[in-house]
């Protein structure tokens, strides 16, 4: 069954609490399905929150289901039209009329009748990198055939005829031949030189690739944002990040 205030009881004054522990502001209005949160310092218009968004009650504290930067982005700002009906049935409690406004971009904080912070958040940012692998080229090995005039000095044997006469004085034997016309062939043997071709090792190119890490200087523009606060009150406004404080101006 859905959440209603006569289930939860919800009162004027009673502070809203959001689920992360931060406080939304307080009741000033009572319908059947809805409770109105005041407009005040941290919140620019009234908020119409749905009984269901509540968690838990404990006569004091609303306790929602969600945090209070969800509830302020449901678009519960918007007056429900059944409200402004319950409203004119006389059915809300505490008098409440309804309010309108704007708010800051990026600023959320929270209300309380006795005292009031504001969070501004302070956005920068900052350079990072990462690394992609790319495409350098290509080193290319090739080999080609050449030729050249090489010279050996090799050593051969030929065999020469020596011809020798010796002057003698004997009796011509039955062994000699004598006054016959002859020939005798005396072989003669040398070497001709012939030329092969034999393949040889003679280097080897190893190709190998490494990895070297260098370091390089990259940068760019980034943005930071600033907070100057101007004071236009009578009030002493002291900065707790500079120490610094301005007493109010004296008056005539």
């Amino acid at each position: 069954m859905e959440a209603n205030a006569q289930q939860w009881n919800v009162k004027q004054g009673a502070d809203v609490i959001g689920a992360d522990d931060d406080k939304v502001g307080k009741v000033i209005g009572v319908t059947d399905r809805y409770f109105v949160v005041e407009k005040g310092f941290f919140l620019p218009t009234d908020y119409y929150i749905p009984m269901n968004a509540i968690a838990n009650f404990d006569g004091d504290k609303i306790y929602l289901s969600v945090t209070k930067d969800e509830a302020l982005n449901q678009g519960w700002d918007a007056q429900p039209v059944d409200y402004e009906e319950s409203y004119a049935a006389g059915t809300t409690t505490g008098g409440y009329t309804g309010g309108t406004g704007t708010a800051d971009a990026g600023m959320t904080g929270s209300a309380t009748s006795d005292q009031e912070a504001l969070r501004v958040p302070v956005h920068e940012e900052e350079l990072t990198a990462t690394t992609r692998p790319v495409d350098r080229g290509e080193v290319q090995v090739s080999k080609s055939v050449v030729t050249e005039e090489q010279s050996l000095n090799v050593p051969v044997t030929e065999e020469r005829v020596q011809v020798v006469r010796r002057a003698v004085d004997r009796e011509v034997t039955p062994d000699d031949i004598a006054f016959k016309d002859g020939t005798i062939s005396v072989p003669v043997k040398g070497e001709e030189v012939d030329l092969q071709k034999r393949a040889r090792v003679t280097e080897e190119v190893d190709i190998s690739k490494e990895a070297v890490q260098q370091t390089k200087q990259v940068g760019g523009t980034v943005r930071k944002e600033q907070v100057q606060v101007e004071d236009h009150s009578d009030a002493e406004v002291s900065d707790a990040s500079t120490g610094s404080g301005a007493m109010p101006p004296e008056r005539d």
